[in-house]
């Protein structure tokens, strides 16, 4: 099992993320830093400009009817991060982008009206996309590029969530037109719960979920039909947040591996084709607990391996 992150990290200088990565990651990602920039936060980096959403200097970052933010700092950490793996060989990156139904909820949020909606998002947020790929091949020429959309906001279309402004049928429609209009096969982060059937349904080549979410279970028949037929899963196997015991995880992780091989799922897709990471990005804690929550991934992963 590779490890590799979700995304976010605390750090300022984005040099030093960028080496952060290099030194605990399997599989370097380009990291986002909101930290060092609010136009590196996950909305404001691919949501300003779109659906006529610009810069605030509030919580969500977004307001409907603002001026787009300074986009020379959306991608400053990527940047630099692609300037050190090339100097350091890398051959196989990960990167990450923010999802339409994420986007959705946000631009509602920001004032934006519903009309339209997916039309003012989709293609504008599939072309940037594609402008980030190619840049990313530009800087690594024939490294191996992985994509993983993060859509956080799944979550409201869980099994039994309260029903919200966005229809779920729209919703996963426009995820779906994102995937297929993409070049490159596409993973999905979410950090609980939702439908997973239809998720599932679309086909992500990746899926990147905290191993106790209560659905790997619920769900066993579908994900592991997914797993065989090709989904590959990435293990939220260290939280983020403080968990009393967080070591249970790793026993949540053993149990869904069980139940999803008696569905009929590969082992080794579960296991050592599979990447680990934490449960989420780590911009919300300091570099050091960063550092120390990488450590103990690498700790379990190796332990899971038998190394």
């Amino acid at each position: 099992m590779r490890i590799t992150g979700v995304g976010s990290l605390p750090h300022v200088d984005p040099a030093a993320a960028a080496r952060f990565v290099l030194a605990t990651c399997d599989v370097p990602y380009l990291p986002q830093l909101p930290r060092r920039h609010r136009e590196e936060g996950m909305l404001r980096q691919w949501g300003d400009g779109l659906a006529g959403l610009g810069a605030a200097d509030d919580e969500l970052g977004l307001r409907h009817g603002a001026p787009a933010g300074p986009r020379e700092e959306a991608f400053v950490g990527a940047e630099v991060a692609l300037e050190l793996f090339r100097a350091a060989g890398v051959r196989e990156v990960k990167t990450q982008a923010t999802g339409p139904i994420t986007l959705a909820f946000a631009a509602l949020a920001a004032g934006r009206g519903p009309d339209g909606l997916w039309e003012a998002i989709v293609p504008g947020l599939a072309e940037r996309i594609e402008d980030h790929l190619a840049a990313v091949r530009r800087a690594l020429p024939g490294a191996t590029v992985h994509l993983v959309v993060d859509e956080p906001s799944l979550v409201a279309f869980a099994p039994g969530a309260r029903r919200g402004p966005l229809d779920p049928e729209a919703a996963f429609a426009a995820l779906a037109r994102l995937l297929g209009a993409l070049d490159v096969p596409a993973g999905v982060h979410c950090c609980g719960d939702t439908a997973w059937a239809r998720l599932l349904g679309l086909g992500p080549s990746r899926l990147s979920i905290d191993v106790r979410t209560p659905g790997l279970l619920a769900e066993a028949p579908a994900f592991a039909s997914a797993v065989a037929g090709g989904v590959v899963p990435v293990w939220g196997l260290v939280p983020v947040e403080p968990c009393p015991d967080p070591s249970d995880r790793l026993g949540r992780y053993r149990t869904v591996v069980s139940a999803l091989v008696v569905e009929g799922a590969p082992h080794a897709a579960l296991t050592g084709d599979a990447w680990a990471t934490p449960t989420c990005g780590l911009a919300g804690v300091t570099p050091k607990a960063a550092a120390v929550i990488m450590e103990e991934l690498r700790r379990r992963v190796e332990g899971l391996d038998g190394r």
